[in-house]
């Protein structure tokens, strides 16, 4: 059982919790290209597949999976 905190002042004032905008989002470096979304329409099916090659080559997000796919198209196309 926890112990019983004393009711003194300070211990009644209410907490003051860090707005979740004003703390450094997950995945962000410091120095960041602004990032802009793109939405696009897939069947379910490839969707999941999609999220599946992304967890298995480790990319942080199926973003960085699917821009690296884009580059690796222009990188073909220049062939």
């Amino acid at each position: 059982m926890p112990k019983a905190t004393s009711l003194t002042p300070e211990a009644l004032e209410p907490q003051m919790a860090t707005p979740l905008a004003a703390t450094k989002q997950r995945g962000q470096k410091a120095k960041a290209e602004k990032m802009e979304p793109l939405q696009i329409r897939i069947p379910p099916s490839e969707v999941k597949a999609i999220k599946l090659a992304a967890l298995q080559d480790d990319f942080k997000s199926v973003s960085d999976f699917m821009l690296a796919c884009f580059h690796a198209y222009l990188e073909k196309r220049k062939h």
